[in-house]
């Protein structure tokens, strides 16, 4: 077993000067006031930190909500189209027939449509609930 056994002798650390506790015990009580005396600024930033929180959750909600809107204009799109065309004599197109079904998913897929967009001018306008209630 091989140790380091040199004889040292440790000093302990300097006790401060008279001086230093001064400044110390300063310094720790103008920390202590300034906590004291911080609720207005800890007010100001909490409410900073829940408006910006509803800031960005309500982006995220339009942002869903616009894409909604694009699914939902895609959707109709592909749908609204007649079951049967007929044509004239000339190959033009002169009308065309649906089915009930298919007029029943283009009345839905229109009222989808319609809801999300009022929901987004709502929300637009300050009103958010009809947007919040939509599940984009």
């Amino acid at each position: 077993m091989s140790e380091n056994t040199e004889n040292t002798t440790e000093t302990p650390p300097a006790a401060p000067a008279p001086e230093e506790k001064d400044n110390a015990a300063t310094v720790l009580s103008e920390v202590a006031e300034r906590i004291k005396a911080s609720t207005p600024t800890v007010r100001t930033k909490l409410v900073e930190t829940l408006v910006e929180k509803e800031v960005v959750l309500r982006a995220d909600l339009l942002g869903k909500a616009l894409d909604a809107r694009s699914a939902a204009v895609s959707e109709l799109q592909k749908i609204n189209k007649p079951d049967v065309v007929t044509y004239d004599a000339d190959g033009k197109e002169v009308g065309g027939t649906y089915t009930k079904d298919n007029l029943k998913k283009i009345k839905e897929g229109k009222e989808k449509l319609a809801k999300i967009e009022k929901a987004i001018e709502l929300a637009l306008s300050g009103e958010w609930q009809k947007l919040k209630e939509l599940k984009c």
